[in-house]
């Protein structure tokens, strides 16, 4: 839950909005939570998927930068969520993204930009990554670090990246549980790659609530990692999508689950990703209180109901 005291700050201070990505897993809760505590928010909108209520629809994609850098403009806060995976490699999708980051940042000197980052580019962890971690350049995942870059290290910016917990869960959706789930029901196997290997994790609402927190603070600069204290193994994860589907874990080589699932899912079953999240607990008040485990959620919660996002 959001502190007493960044919840008066918020009362104190109406902002503008901007985002990308307001109509995805993550973005979609994050632009219900700023329009709820009264701030204004428009959003990037490329397709006819409904945007939360009391948010604006702003027309336009990530593959025309200038073009939202122009409609970013003027805003509090821009905060970027998106990703161009509709009908791209995610390389691609990539280069996208980082195109256009390239451009508002450029374009837009003394901005206030919060970006969006996974955690699995930093490589297996001993024990916990904290923010100054180096990035693992033999990650395949690497480029997407690199093209985020731009938001932390532009000096006429107050820019800040929340790389969060390698899954996000909750309310049946994200991406790899899903996979992971559906696969399980299909197919009467609950994978796992490395079975000792530990995974980050955060609720998806927790992670909403950060980046309300970021977009309230005033102060907020530079790398934050956002997750719960769980750190689950591989295999008690594969455990718990057998409890909620009646699957049986099944330890496979990393080449088999990206065969039967996709070599991305594959990757995230096979890395050690645990993440140290004291600085924005210590610096913006971000607790995981509240929310239920990624264990529970997925053998009794939303994964096991069978409607699966």
């Amino acid at each position: 839950m959001l502190s007493e005291q960044h919840s008066t700050l918020s009362l104190m201070t109406r902002l503008d909005v901007f985002m990308t990505g307001a109509t995805g897993y993550v973005g979609s809760r994050v632009a219900a939570a700023l329009v709820a505590r009264g701030h204004r928010v428009r959003a990037l909108q490329r397709s006819e998927r409904p945007l939360p209520a009391g948010v604006e629809a702003v027309p336009g994609r990530l593959e025309e930068p200038e073009a939202v850098a122009v409609a970013a403009r003027g805003a509090d806060r821009v905060l970027h969520l998106g990703f161009p995976q509709h009908g791209l490699a995610w390389s691609e999708g990539v280069e996208v993204e980082r195109r256009f980051l390239e451009v508002l940042t450029d374009r837009w000197e003394g901005a206030s930009v919060v970006a969006s980052n996974g955690s699995l580019f930093l490589g297996p962890s001993n024990p916990r990554h904290d923010e100054w971690s180096p990035v693992d350049p033999a990650s395949p995942a690497s480029i997407r670090a690199a093209a985020t870059h731009p938001v932390t290290h532009t000096p006429a910016l107050r820019g800040v990246e929340l790389r969060l917990a390698s899954f996000v869960y909750g309310g049946g959706g994200s991406v790899f549980l899903p996979i992971l789930v559906e696969h399980a029901r299909r197919s009467g196997e609950a994978l796992y790659v490395d079975g000792a290997a530990h995974v980050s994790a955060v609720h998806v609402d927790a992670a909403a609530e950060a980046y309300v927190l970021a977009a309230e603070s005033g102060t907020a600069r530079g790398v934050y990692h956002v997750a719960s204290d769980e750190e689950p193994t591989i295999y008690d994860l594969s455990r718990a999508v057998a409890a909620s589907t009646g699957a049986e874990p099944r330890s496979v080589t990393l080449e088999e689950a990206s065969a039967r699932l996709d070599p991305f899912t594959a990757m995230f079953l096979a890395t050690d990703n645990r993440l140290s999240s004291d600085r924005i607990r210590g610096e913006l008040g971000w607790s995981h209180r509240g929310h239920p485990s990624l264990l529970w959620d997925v053998a009794h919660g939303s994964y096991a109901s069978g409607d699966v996002l």
